[in-house]
């Protein structure tokens, strides 16, 4: 499963989300409502850095 990074600006951190993927707690992550996760910058792909990435706000 590919892994789409991003930067959450509310939280100052990266994150990551897996489309089309469904959680054991029923949600399936989709273009219309993202599931985005908590990432480190160590688990970007070599080459990517956190200023290619695009900002998103993640909710609590």
């Amino acid at each position: 499963m590919d892994r789409v990074f991003a930067w959450d600006h509310h939280h100052n951190r990266v994150v990551y989300r897996i489309p089309g993927h469904h959680f054991d707690d029923g949600r399936e992550d989709s273009d219309l409502s993202p599931v985005w996760l908590p990432a480190e910058v160590s688990d970007l792909p070599e080459g990517v850095a956190v200023d290619d990435l695009r900002t998103v706000s993640v909710k609590d």
